[in-house]
C-alpha cells in the first residue's frame, strides 16, 4: 500500500507568480518586435540593392545588349525608361522601316563589323554606385528632353564585357552600362565603352 502510494505521488512544481508570467510575456513580445525590424531591415536592403522588387539591375543591361544582336526592336525599347521608350516608337513610326530593319539601320556599323549573323555573349564583372555627377547629369537631359522630372530610388554602374562575334570577325568590348530604378523597375539609362578616355570623362555610346 505505501509503494503503491510513493509511485503515485507527483512532483509538484511551484505555480509562476502573476508578475514572473507578465515579465516573460513582455520579454517575448520584445524579441518579436526585433525579430520583425531585422527582417524589414533584411528585405529594405535587398529591395534598394535591386534583389527584390523590379528584377536585378544587370537585367535591362543584358536585354539591352542582346536586343542589339537579335535586332529586336521590342527587348531593346522596353529595356528603357517609359518616356524613352516612346520616343523610339515613334520615330520607328515615322521611319518607314519594320523594328528589324530599324534595328539593323540603327547599329549598322556593328553587323558591318561582325556580320548579320552577329551575336552576344556577356560577362559581368563589377559593379557600383553611379557617379553623382553623372547621374545628374542624366536626370537634367532626361528633364530638358521630356519636360519632367525623373525619380530614381537607385542606380548602379556595370562593368561588362561584351564577346560579338559573327561571320565576319569576333571582339570583346568592354563597357560601362548604367542602370536606374524608376517606378519599381530596373531600366538602362545608357553604356559607354571602357576605355581610358572614359575614364578620363569622355567616351562614346555602345
Amino acid at each position: 500500500m505505501a509503494e503503491n502510494e510513493a509511485g503515485s505521488k507527483k512532483i509538484k512544481v511551484p505555480a509562476q507568480s502573476e508578475e514572473q508570467l507578465k515579465k516573460q510575456q513582455q520579454q517575448q513580445k520584445i524579441l518579436i518586435v526585433i525579430a520583425v525590424l531585422a527582417a524589414a531591415a533584411v528585405l529594405l536592403i535587398l529591395y534598394r540593392n535591386g534583389v527584390l522588387g523590379g528584377g536585378s539591375s544587370k537585367k535591362p543591361v543584358e536585354q539591352y545588349l542582346e536586343a542589339i544582336a537579335d535586332c529586336d526592336f521590342e527587348g531593346y525599347v522596353t529595356s528603357m525608361p517609359p518616356r524613352i521608350e516612346a520616343e523610339y516608337r515613334s520615330e520607328l513610326a515615322d521611319s518607314g522601316f519594320t523594328p528589324e530593319e530599324y534595328m539593323h539601320e540603327l547599329y549598322s556599323d556593328y553587323f558591318t563589323e561582325f556580320g548579320d549573323d552577329m551575336s552576344v555573349s556577356l560577362e559581368f564583372t563589377g559593379r557600383k554606385r553611379i557617379d553623382a555627377v553623372y547621374l545628374d547629369n542624366f536626370k537634367q537631359s532626361y528633364a530638358e528632353m521630356y519636360g519632367e522630372e525623373i525619380s530614381i530610388r537607385s542606380s548602379f554602374e556595370i562593368d561588362v564585357t561584351a564577346t560579338f562575334s559573327g561571320s565576319v570577325s569576333t571582339d570583346e568590348i568592354e563597357l560601362m552600362c548604367y542602370a536606374v530604378k524608376t517606378g519599381g523597375k530596373w531600366y538602362i539609362a545608357g553604356c559607354e565603352y571602357k576605355t581610358e578616355e572614359v575614364e578620363g570623362g569622355e567616351g562614346q555610346d555602345a
